[in-house]
């Protein structure tokens, strides 16, 4: 489950390509299991990257289940909108990219850009 350095080294440009991009309070890189790899979020959101991943995996289980269940496939992503706030998950191989914001007028470019970099992760990852 584990990265070496020189993947890591692969990876970080894209963490710093989501960052550079979009305004998001909470990033991680998650397993499929809900492992944390990588959180990092604001001060002031008050988050556990423990507490992240496990909502990561609880919302990506059920929604694999149901996509699996009704078209016999896998997730790309998964949206959560609320009225304050929203939740992205992009699949990125063996592992997920997960972001939380909460300027809802920014959310559709953060999906773009979550797409772009998690096609670019899962890439990375297939030659592992």
């Amino acid at each position: 489950m584990g990265l070496d350095q020189r993947v890591i080294d692969e990876i970080a440009p894209q963490i710093t390509f989501i960052t550079s991009n979009c305004e998001i309070e909470a990033l991680a890189l998650v397993s499929q299991e809900g492992y944390v790899i990588a959180f990092s979020c604001l001060p002031q959101y008050k988050m556990d990257g423990d507490r992240f991943g496990g909502l990561s995996s609880a919302i990506l289980m059920t929604a694999r289940s149901a996509m699996n269940s009704l078209f016999g496939e896998n997730i790309n992503e998964i949206i959560v909108r609320g009225e304050t706030g929203y939740f992205i998950v992009s699949n990125a191989g063996r592992f997920v990219l997960v972001g939380a914001g909460t300027i809802i007028q920014t959310m559709m470019k953060t999906v773009k850009v979550f797409r772009i970099a998690a096609n670019k992760i899962r890439e990375i990852l297939s030659r592992v």
